[in-house]
């Protein structure tokens, strides 16, 4: 009984840790934030931007094709 507990608990542990390292972003990621809100503070104020073409124009300047 004691013996199934320790294993369910290291189980727990290492699912914990997975998850963890699964859910952190890259650095791709992080380019991708960073740039998008650099794309919306520096936008002309009133302007509208689709989210998807701030999304893209970052993804573009990380990946280093622009």
């Amino acid at each position: 009984m004691r013996t199934g507990l320790i294993v369910l608990s290291i189980l727990a542990g290492a699912g914990g840790v997975a998850a963890a390292l699964a859910l952190k972003p890259t650095g791709f990621d992080e380019c991708v934030g960073i740039i998008s809100a650099d794309i919306e503070r520096n936008a002309s104020p009133g302007a509208t931007l689709d989210p998807r073409d701030v999304e893209a124009e970052a993804a573009r300047v990380c990946a280093g094709s622009t």
